[in-house]
């Protein structure tokens, strides 16, 4: 027989391993009742965009940026040299992880209004989203006039 055998075992040891499923215990209760991590029933899905755009960029020699329906191959906007960094950063952050997958330009962005008024620039070849709102109203402007009327830009 061993020593360990003859000895009791360490009471600090016991009363810490107790703590530790009480405490354990008591942060799920908590949980639960603050609803942290809701049931898989009570998620729900992923809402549709009130309205959708399908865009495509095209760089022109001079500097300036074509904004396209890439539906009808309209003629959105045209972004002039040095103005509108704010979607030049974003189309080019989107551009750049399609290079790195080594994607082309084949499918088009995304730019989506939600019924409760987010407004969302996605790629669906590399799922990334941005949520625009999240950058202010003056930038999230930038992209919401894409979205009006022709004539009422």
């Amino acid at each position: 027989m061993s020593a360990i055998d003859h000895e009791p075992f360490p009471k600090g040891a016991l009363y810490a391993a107790g703590s530790l499923i009480a405490l354990s215990l008591i942060a799920a209760a908590v949980g639960r009742y603050q609803n942290l991590n809701p049931p898989a029933d009570a998620i729900v899905s992923a809402p549709i965009p009130s309205q959708l755009l399908k865009m495509r960029f095209k760089d022109e020699p001079d500097g300036s940026v074509i904004v396209l329906n890439a539906d009808t191959g309209a003629t959105i906007d045209t972004i002039a040299p040095g103005e509108d960094a704010f979607i030049r950063a974003v189309m080019r952050g989107f551009v750049r992880d399609r290079k790195l997958r080594k994607i082309g330009a084949e499918v088009p962005f995304n730019l989506s209004r939600y019924p409760n008024k987010r407004l969302t620039m996605s790629d669906p070849t590399t799922g990334k989203e941005i949520d625009l709102r999240a950058f202010g109203p003056t930038n999230e402007g930038a992209f919401a006039r894409f979205l009006a009327e022709p004539g009422s830009r």
